[in-house]
């Protein structure tokens, strides 16, 4: 039984229109593409509706779960306003989506026209869409670039949030907006300059609170930040400080994206501060909430308190750095090295407010080393064992193509039973009769075809485990006493995604074990038997 389903985005120019009245987007989209399926006869079993915007895939979760599918094989075509729709990103991302679309043969269908990949002549057609696509979005691009610069340059606010303290509101009689003091919140910054430059009262004593302090004690009060998050943080509190937009300026260009591709081929977006020069500050048309000698006081302090630059020599001493995140607030764990004489390193989390209790580095170290073990033990296996995986995936193959040829068969006389039911040589009750028997013997091989792929897919995740994964945790376990920090961390990278740590308790004076923490590990491939 064929199987299709609709993806809908709004573009830029959708969300112009919608701005001029005329109407919401996705609906009007998604009635004209039921009523297209409506015509060619076309059932619809799922509807992607692509609520956030983004120029690249790995920006739209609705997409990535769709080319998921489709390059599983899930749908025999997608019903689309334009192809421009599916990827107007960068040549990658293209790239990605027509060779998804090619390989698992899946048509794209359009109120225009209907992609057949397998056809050299369509396969042509949709590539030049998208690379017109591509072309008419980077044009776009540096049109509202060069507009929000020139926005900018006038005063006017051009982020689409507005920072704490302010609201965003709609310019009078002309384009654009500015920015509108909050009191509620313009309160709590006048609050933080203070506490920063001249200080808070402390048992009877007046003293300059640190960025981390000023965190803390807004957490301590309740406070929330900006968007109601729970936590305030010390990086947070120190954009703050050093934003001009709280004298009445509109910075723009400040911190610059950069685009990397990492090692294992993912796509990510850095922003860094531009250098002096390459960046504007005027005027803006909003009010200023702090006077510019007290900002000016701020900026004093900041560069007074900067931490010197860690020289180039020095190599880190964590291992689990970008990869260890506290399982209470999300953010990522620290590791302290302590001066005090008794003292040693510790892992623990700098996040203000958040419950999380540090652990002696040591112990959390010994912790993953011990469930990497346990891994190698579940993937080393005997020869015997790795032969029954080949025989199990070739034979899960033959099952695969067996239940694939029944369908074409039955597909045939479905064909057929049609085909007599136009000649009339069939009642609509014995069409009805036969077709339904057919359809559902079509749908039960396709369940387990299904069936069989998952465990197929499971059958060849094991053999790579078995091959790559387990050989490469057993070289990290191997060397792990005789590499350096950074080096350990690029082998950890390798076989882990993501680990948290989680504890409660404190063990000082409580007789609380050191070791009474939590450790989960996400690997980059699935365990043994999942």
């Amino acid at each position: 039984m064929s199987r299709y389903c609709i993806y809908l985005r709004k573009s830029r120019q959708d969300l112009e229109a919608e701005a001029h009245g005329e109407g919401e987007t996705l609906s009007r989209h998604k009635n004209a593409l039921l009523e297209l399926a409506r015509k060619m006869h076309l059932t619809i079993d799922t509807i992607y509706e692509e609520i956030v915007s983004g120029e690249t895939i790995a920006a739209r979760p609705q997409m990535q779960k769709l080319l998921s599918e489709v390059g599983a094989g899930e749908w025999d075509g997608v019903l689309v306003m334009e192809i421009e729709r599916l990827a107007r990103g960068d040549t990658m991302d293209q790239g990605l989506v027509a060779q998804t679309f090619k390989c698992s043969n899946t048509k794209i269908i359009t109120p225009i026209k209907t992609f057949d990949p397998s056809n050299e002549f369509d396969e042509e057609y949709f590539e030049f869409g998208l690379f017109m696509a591509r072309r008419e979005f980077t044009i776009t691009n540096r049109r509202l670039v060069r507009g929000r610069q020139a926005s900018a340059k006038e005063g006017k606010y051009v982020g689409s949030v507005a920072p704490y303290g302010y609201k965003k509101v709609k310019l009078d009689e002309e384009k654009g907006f500015t920015l509108e003091i909050f009191e509620e919140q313009a309160d709590v910054v006048r609050m933080i300059f203070d506490w920063f430059t001249d200080g808070a009262e402390i048992n009877g004593v007046k003293k300059r609170l640190s960025l981390h302090a000023i965190a803390i004690r807004l957490n301590e009060l309740g406070i929330k930040s900006l968007a109601n998050k729970e936590y305030w943080t010390y990086y947070g509190i120190r954009n703050m400080i050093t934003n001009p937009v709280y004298i009445g300026k509109i910075r723009w260009g400040y911190r610059k994206a950069k685009k990397i591709v990492t090692p294992d081929g993912t796509r990510r977006k850095l922003r860094e501060p531009a250098n002096e020069g390459e960046y504007i500050v005027v005027d803006g048309l909003h009010e200023p909430i702090i006077s510019e000698d007290v900002f000016a006081e701020a900026q004093r302090i900041i560069a007074e308190r900067a931490t010197p630059p860690v020289k180039k020599h020095l190599r880190s001493a964590n291992p689990f750095i970008g990869i260890m995140y506290c399982a209470k607030c999300g953010h990522s764990m620290s590791y302290s090295n302590p001066s005090g004489k008794y003292d040693q390193p510790r892992i623990n989390c700098l996040t203000p407010g958040c419950k999380c209790v540090s652990s002696p580095f040591s112990s959390v170290e010994k912790r993953v080393l011990s469930i990497l073990r346990d891994w190698v033990s579940d993937y080393e296996i005997s020869k015997s064992d790795v032969k029954k995986e080949q025989h199990l995936s070739i034979e899960l193959e033959k099952a695969i193509t067996k239940a694939e040829k029944e369908i074409k068969e039955l597909q045939k006389q479905l064909d057929n039973v049609y085909e007599f039911f136009e000649r009339g040589t069939y009642s609509e009750k014995v069409f009805k009769q036969r077709s339904s028997a057919i359809e559902q013997k079509i749908s039960e091989l396709e369940e387990d075809t299904e069936k069989l792929r998952n465990e197929q897919m499971l059958a060849l995740e094991r053999q790579k485990a078995q091959s790559e994964f387990a050989p490469t945790v057993k070289h990290l376990l191997d060397v792990y006493n005789e590499i350096d920090a950074d080096e350990k961390n690029r082998l950890l990278r390798l076989i882990i995604e993501r680990i948290t740590y989680d504890k409660d308790k404190s063990g000082a004076f409580r007789n609380v074990s050191p070791d009474c923490f939590t450790i989960g590990i996400l690997p980059k491939l699935p365990r043994k038997g999942n």
